[in-house]
C-alpha cells in the first residue's frame, strides 16, 4: 500500500536550492543551420565513413561520432 506524505522530498529540496542557476545563467539557442552547413556536415560523415570503412559497423557508430565531435557538427 503507497502512503503520501505532506513534507517535501529531497529532490524538491535540491531543486529549490539550485533552481537560481537556470535564472542566472539563461540558456543559449543555437543559431538555425543553412544549407551550406547541413551540406558541409553530410560531406564530413561521408568522408570520415568511406576513408575508415572498418570503423563504422552500424549508425550508432556514426552517431557515437557525432558526439565524440560536436564542435564539427
Amino acid at each position: 500500500m503507497a502512503s503520501h506524505t505532506m513534507s517535501p522530498s529531497i529532490w524538491t529540496v535540491f531543486g529549490g536550492l539550485f533552481g537560481w542557476t537556470k535564472r542566472a545563467f539563461p540558456e543559449t539557442r543555437k543559431p538555425r543551420l543553412t544549407d551550406n552547413d547541413l551540406h558541409s556536415e553530410r560531406d564530413y560523415i561521408n568522408e570520415v565513413i568511406w576513408n575508415n570503412p572498418d570503423a563504422f559497423s552500424s549508425e550508432l557508430d556514426v552517431q557515437n561520432m557525432m558526439s565524440l565531435y560536436p564542435e564539427r557538427f
